[in-house]
């Protein structure tokens, strides 16, 4: 059914070029309606302002209306990286860091990501099911209408498929868009029996296993120190590749060990981290497709530099903001959050920092021409906030600033607080 939403006080579609893309400054343009109105089913129809609408739409009386009641409207939050699917909890490694305990010494203490390997093995299909649904839900609260999801907790084929089984039901059952990714080189398991048989077993055994059977659009790998090495992830990525999973990688976040060069050499949809990328690596990306997705919340929660986002969109790269939502390095699933730290602490404007978690998300996901903008044709995935400026996104921080989320053109969430009645006061003495 056709909904024609009306008394929108600002409308950013974030307007989206034929390429998909807006590299440099064109990310400070938001693409602002001002008394707007947009018409909408499973994908929009038609935008304009309400005047506009009065008069294109005056001979349609029984078109279903929806008064936004003069608040702004923005496209949902598209979260493209995440390992949202995990058991357990890192708290106390929290507070270790807090102490000054490295993440590289929790690892080598057999902490880290080994930690969430062990519980989420032990975890059955059904909890780890339920876990995931409520982070995906507090996600959905918060704006957000895609995420991509990895495996990489399992570290075996068993227990990687049972992630991506999950991943799959999640993408069935709730109605927020759900990517997978592959994440089997997340890190060497110790009990395999070497570094060599389980690269071999990703790429022969597990890599044509979840591609027959559809469970993942992306293979990743990350690829840094301690982890696997450049020669290692073009192995694995390559192998994807043969078997049509897109790659992607965890680049250059703790050194620059040419993982971001890498990503761009090989084709990847994204390179994300980029903390320590070469500072030649980044005029790169203005060449190439690779987007590059940065993740302040992870820089934030362990006191590392913050990603270079203003060299970067100077130089014209495609920039995206993700969460990293995970147990270990950044416990949130807020991209409200993930803004306010790009424009606070790397550098970002507002405009910028909106592009980056909307549309240039999409296109980390490969999905630019779907989603990520309010253009005709797009699907109906947007934000209603709770204020007539979307500049309330960071200026009122720490706080939800979303009233509705709709999705292909249905309401999904109401956020809007019943007014709280206060008893009548006693008259003074």
């Amino acid at each position: 059914m056709s909904v024609l939403l009306t008394n929108i006080s600002e409308l950013a579609t974030v307007h989206a070029p034929s390429s998909g893309r807006k590299p440099g400054t064109a990310m400070n343009d938001l693409g602002i309606i001002r008394n707007a109105a947009m018409l909408v089913e499973e994908r929009i129809l038609w935008v304009g302002t309400q005047r506009q609408a009065e008069k294109r739409f005056a001979a349609f009386p029984g078109l279903a209306r929806y008064d936004c009641g003069g608040r702004a409207i923005i496209p949902g939050f598209v979260d493209s990286h995440t390992h949202i699917v995990f058991a357990g909890s890192r708290a106390d490694e929290f507070a270790l860091r807090l102490r000054g305990v490295s993440y590289q010494e929790i690892a080598a203490r057999g902490g880290g990501i080994m930690a969430t390997v062990r519980a989420t093995r032990a975890a059955s299909e059904e909890e780890l099911f339920v876990s995931a649904q409520t982070r995906i839900i507090e996600a959905l609260r918060h704006g957000t209408t895609t995420l991509e999801v990895k495996s990489g907790y399992g570290l075996s084929l068993e227990a990687e498929l049972k992630l991506l089984r999950v991943i799959e039901r999640l993408q069935r059952e709730l109605p927020v868009r759900i990517v997978a990714t592959l994440l089997g080189a997340h890190a060497i398991p110790p009990d395999a029996a070497s570094r060599e048989d389980y690269i071999e077993m990703l790429c022969t055994e597990l890599i044509p296993e979840v591609a027959r059977n559809g469970l993942a659009t992306f293979c990743d790998v990350f690829a840094d120190v301690g982890y696997f090495t450049t020669a290692e992830a073009e192995r694995i990525l390559a192998a994807g590749l043969d078997w049509d999973l897109q790659p992607k990688i965890h680049a250059d976040e703790f050194a620059d060990v040419g993982a971001a060069r890498l990503a761009i050499s090989i084709g990847a949809a994204s390179a994300d981290h980029l903390l320590h990328i070469a500072p030649e690596t980044i005029p790169e990306f203005a060449r190439w497709r690779t987007v590059a997705t940065l993740l302040p919340g992870t820089a934030y929660t362990l006191r590392l530099p913050m990603p270079p986002a203003r060299a970067l969109i100077d130089a014209g790269a495609t920039v995206a903001l993700a969460t990293d939502c995970n147990p270990g390095s950044c416990r949130t699933e807020n991209m409200q959050t993930i803004i306010s730290l790009a424009t606070q602490l790397a550098g970002m404007t507002l405009e910028e920092a909106i592009t980056a978690a909307t549309l240039h998300g999409a296109a980390a996901l490969l999905r630019e021409h779907e989603i990520g903008s309010l253009d005709v044709g797009k699907y109906a995935d947007f934000i209603v906030l709770d204020s007539p400026s979307v500049l309330d996104l960071a200026y009122h921080f720490g706080t939800n600033r979303v009233a509705e989320v709709w999705i292909g053109g249905k309401r999904v969430v109401s956020n809007d607080v019943p007014q709280i009645e206060f008893p009548p006061s006693s008259p003074s003495p």
